[in-house]
């Protein structure tokens, strides 16, 4: 395996390289960047039009120019603006917004279409498959700009004023839950008496817990309190056990609860380092977590089912810190006009950690959502196309006439073969996102990398636009080289 990532990064090493000199000879030959300063009536233009003809070496021929850039992007040299300005200090500063926003939506677009996609394989031609099928179609087809604008109008305006005074009329939790039990019965599928009952029991279930917040103002103060955590962690320790291995496994299962109930005891035990949080107590809490999940589930697992409850009892463990985290982030929430629709931060805002997440989250819903939603769209289409696919191979049938639980059938066997067309559309989708998520940064004022390559276009700036196409070329090559180990992973016939 190792060899094999090796020589996959290799031979990403002259597409890298034949991608910058393409990009840079389009770049160079795109304008000139001093056509403004010879229409300027400075007394000093023919001394400022000698400085950038040397600051952007405009007198050098192509090749020399190419490879006098090539060496120092080697040293970590992205060159100089037409302003004389550091290219690198500008990108630095501009990957962290656009790579914060791209990530978010690129994860939560292919979480929600994974889950749709499969859930609609499986219960296709459902109510629930027709009307996903619609909410994708009409996404892909929404132009990035017209969707952003449209939530920034009904997202931030509206939304915003509900949020200054929070609460639930009764036609809303009618509506609301009515909503929750059509899309639980469609989940659940079966029989019309069994999607009945689904419907009945969930939309009752919704409305009550509904009532029950708006009655006691939950929303005026939200949070979690420590039965709920308990109760909720419990149910992620035995949704764990099940997809890994099914439910007659005691080990497994145990394992998944006892890493869940160990991770509730740590998360009492850090809570003030979780009150006080940092990235890098996060990333010390997660490593915390994830380890002693799997300690346990070596543990409690056992000789035979070791490998699953290791697996169970890191997911359980690793669940029940989000819940946690989770709770810590609401609570830090206060009404207002949370949704913002300028800018990735609020300028000057000081808060502790978790004040400040809410602060990023009320600027990023908006840009995130716009780009999530046209990704959603390709995903749960190829996850549905790709599971439907597999679903009718004859393995899945051999498993499915053995007896084995239809959650094993195909979580187990079925998805992780679907997986692997997906895995393309996945890494061949990033470039599509980039260029939303140039579009979104200009509708919500953004200073990413977008509007660095939006300006040094305008402006006819080459080496600011190369810095975007290296950083973007870069990216994109990685992302094909993480989808050939994948492939290798999901499926190792393909490492041979």
């Amino acid at each position: 395996m190792f060899f094999f990532i090796v020589r996959r990064l290799l031979v990403s090493i002259p597409i890298l390289l034949a991608s910058t000199f393409v990009s840079f000879f389009l770049v160079t030959i795109s304008g000139d960047p001093l056509s403004e300063l010879r229409q300027s009536r400075d007394p000093n233009r023919e001394q400022t039009i000698a400085q950038m003809r040397q600051r952007l070496e405009l007198d050098v021929p192509f090749l020399e120019r190419y490879f006098n850039w090539l060496r120092g992007l080697l040293r970590g040299d992205f060159g100089v603006n037409r302003d004389g300005q550091d290219v690198w200090a500008l990108l630095s500063q501009a990957m962290g917004t656009t790579f914060r926003l791209i990530i978010l939506a690129t994860v939560v677009s292919i979480l929600i279409g994974l889950v749709i996609g499969i859930i609609t394989a499986v219960r296709q031609y459902s109510a629930l498959d027709y009307a996903s099928t619609f909410a994708a179609f009409l996404f892909f087809s929404l132009p990035v700009f017209w969707l952003a604008v449209m939530l920034k109008e009904f997202g931030a305006i509206k939304f915003n004023n509900y949020l200054e005074q929070p609460g639930f009329s009764a036609a809303g939790i009618v509506i609301i839950s009515t909503l929750t039990g059509l899309i639980a019965a469609g989940v659940i599928g079966g029989s019309k008496r069994r999607r009945l009952i689904a419907f009945g029991s969930i939309a009752v279930a919704c409305a009550a817990l509904m009532w029950i917040l708006d009655a006691t103002d939950w929303l005026f103060n939200p949070g979690l309190s420590w039965p709920v955590i308990i109760g909720l962690s419990i149910g992620v320790g035995m949704l764990s056990g099940m997809v890994f291995a099914p439910f007659g496994i005691r080990q497994v299962q145990f394992a998944a609860l006892a890493a869940a109930g160990v991770a509730v005891v740590f998360s009492i035990v850090f809570s003030s380092w979780i009150d006080d949080m940092s990235w890098t107590r996060m990333f010390v809490l997660t490593v915390i977590t994830l380890g002693t999940g799997a300690g346990v589930g070596a543990l409690v697992g056992g000789e035979i089912d070791r490998s699953a409850a290791m697996r169970a009892g890191m997911l359980s463990a690793f669940l029940v810190g989000c819940i946690v985290s989770f709770d810590r982030f609401i609570s830090a929430w206060e009404p207002g006009r949370t949704i913002a629709t300028i800018g990735p931060k609020t300028p000057n805002f000081e808060g502790n950690f978790w004040e400040t997440m809410v602060d990023y989250a009320g600027h990023q819903i908006l840009p995130s959502l716009a780009l999530a939603l046209i990704g959603f769209a390709t995903f749960m289409r190829f996850t549905r196309s790709s599971m439907l696919d597999t679903l009718k191979s004859d393995y899945v049938r051999t498993a499915k006439a053995k007896g084995l639980p239809a959650t094993q059938v195909v979580m187990r066997h079925a998805f992780r073969t679907a997986l692997i067309p997906v895995m393309t559309v996945i890494t061949i989708s990033f470039a599509t996102v980039i260029e939303g998520a140039i579009i979104t940064e200009r509708v919500f004022a953004w200073k990413g990398m977008g509007s660095l390559f939006v300006e040094g276009l305008v402006d006819v700036d080459p080496y600011p636009v190369m810095g975007f196409l290296v950083i973007t070329s870069i990216s994109i090559i990685l992302l094909n080289a993480l989808a050939d180990i994948m492939y290798a992973y999901l499926d190792p016939r393909i490492r041979e």
